[in-house]
C-alpha cells in the first residue's frame, strides 16, 4: 500500500473550496496532486517523475487518514480587500483604476497536524522514489502560507479510526485526480488559465467514538437533510408563524410527489388517519444559540427519517427535487403563505452559515435545549411538574432515545435568540405562536426544556406532538455551556 505522509508545519491548513464559500477539509486529493505537479514543473520536468505522476493519476481515489470534522477548529475568516488582477490580454496605456475586492482566507486547525493518503495499488521502487523526490520538494498545499513537509513510502499501517473512505453513498464530495489530469494542468498553464475542477468522489468521514456508541433519534442524519435557504427576497416569515410554512411546504411536496400522496409525505394513511410510520419532517433553521443571536429565520430543512424503505425514499426525493426546481438554470422554490406573502428560498447543498448546517443539529451530546417549544403529546391531568416530565420522557422514547436523567421545564428558552413559549402576561402587543386554521396543535400545552442524558445521544432531537412541523427542535449543549 502506497502512503503519502503530510505534516502541517504551522499547525494550520489554509485552503478554501473552489467557489470560496467555505473552508476545505480534509485536503482534497486533487489539490495534493496539483502540488506534486507544481514540484515537478519547478524541478525541471524530469521524465521519470512525469511517468510517476501519470501512474498516480490513474489510481483509484485514495483513502485519507485525517481528523474528523468535529476534531478541527475553524479560524475566523477576516475579509481582506485587495486589488483584482489585471485583465489578461489588455494593454494598459495608463495607470488603471483598481477597485479593491473582498477576499476571505480560510484557515483550519486540526487536533493532529499529520495526515496521510493511502493508495491500494502497489508500485515499483522507481515510481515510489520519483514520487518521494516530488513530495520532498513540495513546500505548501493550498495557500502559500500553508507550509508542509511531505514524503512517500510503502510501509505504513493506517489508523482505522481516522479514515475518510471513498463511498458512492458518502456524505462529503472531494475533488480527486483522474487520467489526463497532468496534461490538463499543463494546457491551462500554457494558455494562462486557472485550473478547473475535474473529477469528484464522495467520501464517508470517520465517526467520533461517542457517535459510534451513542443512541440515535430516528430522524435522519446529515445525509437525510435537504436545506432550503432564504433567497434574499422581499419577504421572510417570522419564526412564530413557522407552522404555516411547514404546512405549505408539506402540501407542495404532496402535490409534486406520486399520486395519491404516500404517507411518507402526507403523514396520513389513505383513509386520512395519522400514520404510525416515520415520515418527512420540516424543521426551522434559525439564528439561535450564539452569543448575539437574533432568532431570525434563515431557512428550513426537509428531513427524512432513518431506515426509510427504498420506494418511500425515492418518492420523497422525487418530490423534493420537483419542489427545488432541480435542473432549472436558476433553481429556487417558493412558499406561498398568502396571495401577497411569498417566501423565496433556494436549495443549499453546502450552506455557509453554521446555523443552516446539519452538523449543528445532528451532533452527539449529553445535554440538549429546545430551540422551539415542545408541544406536549397529551394534556397533563394536573399541574404537577413530575407528570409533565413523564410526558416529555415518553416523547424521547417515541423517537428512539432513552429516558433523560434530568429534565428542566421552563416557559423561556435556554438559548439566546429563541422565542419563549407564551407572551408575557398582559403584553398584548407581542404576538403569540400562530397555527393554521383548524390545527389540532393550536391549543396544546407548550414547554421549553433542557434535557440531560446519562450517555451521549445523537440528534437531531425533535420532540412532542408538533415534531413533524418543527416544534420541539433541540440544539446540543457542549460541556462548557450552561443554560
Amino acid at each position: 500500500m502506497l502512503c503519502m505522509e503530510i505534516e502541517l508545519l504551522t499547525g494550520l491548513y489554509r485552503a478554501a473550496l473552489p467557489d470560496g464559500s467555505s473552508e476545505e477539509w480534509p485536503p482534497h486529493p486533487e489539490r495534493v496532486f496539483s502540488a506534486l505537479a507544481q514540484a515537478w514543473g519547478d524541478g525541471g520536468c524530469d521524465q521519470t517523475e512525469e511517468q510517476a505522476l501519470h501512474w498516480l493519476e490513474r489510481q483509484d481515489a485514495p483513502v485519507i487518514e485525517a481528523d474528523a470534522s468535529d476534531r478541527i477548529a475553524e479560524r475566523d475568516s477576516a475579509t481582506v480587500f485587495v486589488p483584482p488582477n489585471d485583465q489578461h490580454g489588455v494593454w494598459i496605456s495608463r495607470f488603471p483604476e483598481r477597485r479593491r475586492q473582498g477576499r476571505s482566507f480560510w484557515a483550519i486547525r486540526p487536533e493532529q497536524t499529520a495526515l496521510r493518503l493511502f493508495w491500494a495499488a502497489s508500485s515499483d521502487t522507481t515510481t515510489v522514489a520519483a514520487l518521494d523526490r516530488l513530495a520532498q520538494r513540495v513546500t505548501a498545499i493550498g495557500h502559500s502560507a500553508s507550509l508542509v513537509r511531505a514524503r512517500f513510502h510503502d510501509d505504513c499501517i493506517p489508523n482505522t479510526q481516522r479514515l475518510w473512505q471513498p463511498s458512492s453513498m458518502g456524505r462529503v464530495p472531494l475533488r480527486v485526480p483522474h487520467p489526463g489530469r497532468l496534461q490538463r494542468l499543463q494546457d491551462w498553464l500554457h494558455n494562462d488559465e486557472r485550473p478547473r475542477v475535474g473529477a469528484t468522489q464522495r467520501y464517508e468521514p470517520p465517526q467520533s467514538q461517542e457517535a459510534l456508541v451513542a443512541r440515535q433519534s430516528w430522524f435522519g442524519g446529515r445525509e437525510d437533510w435537504f436545506i432550503f435557504e432564504d433567497n434574499d427576497g422581499p419577504f421572510v416569515p417570522d419564526i412564530l408563524g413557522f407552522a404555516h410554512v411547514a404546512t405549505r411546504v408539506r402540501h407542495a411536496l404532496m402535490s409534486l410527489g406520486p399520486q395519491p400522496a404516500p404517507a411518507v409525505l402526507s403523514g396520513h394513511t389513505t383513509d386520512g388517519a395519522p400514520t404510525h410510520d416515520r415520515h418527512v419532517a420540516i424543521l426551522p433553521l434559525q439564528n439561535v444559540g450564539w452569543p448575539y443571536s437574533d432568532g431570525r429565520l434563515l431557512g428550513f430543512a426537509i428531513v427524512l427519517p432513518r431506515g426509510l424503505a427504498a420506494d418511500d425514499r425515492q418518492a420523497a426525493l422525487h418530490a423534493i427535487a420537483a419542489f427545488a426546481d432541480i435542473g432549472q438554470e436558476s433553481p429556487q422554490a417558493s412558499v406561498h403563505l398568502t396571495r401577497t406573502h411569498i417566501w423565496m428560498v433556494a436549495r443549499s447543498p453546502d450552506p455557509v452559515r453554521k446555523s443552516l448546517r446539519p452538523d449543528r443539529w445532528c451532533a452527539t451530546a449529553r445535554a440538549w435545549a429546545s430551540a422551539t417549544p415542545v408541544l406536549l403529546d397529551r394534556f397533563p391531568s394536573t399541574d404537577d411538574p413530575a407528570e409533565t416530565a413523564a410526558i416529555l420522557a415518553g416523547s424521547c422514547r417515541n423517537i428512539g432515545l432513552p429516558d433523560p436523567i434530568e429534565i428542566e421545564i421552563h416557559k423561556h428558552t435556554a438559548l439566546t435568540g429563541a422565542e419563549t413559549t407564551y407572551p408575557a402576561r398582559g403584553n398584548k402587543s407581542r404576538p403569540d405562536w400562530s397555527f393554521p386554521k383548524g390545527s389540532k396543535f393550536a391549543n396544546r400545552p407548550r414547554r421549553h426544556v433542557v434535557l440531560r442524558f446519562a450517555e451521549p445521544v445523537t440528534g437531531p432531537i425533535v420532540l412532542g406532538a408538533g415534531r413533524f412541523a418543527g416544534f420541539g427542535l433541540c440544539l446540543p449543549l457542549t460541556d462548557g455551556e450552561t443554560p
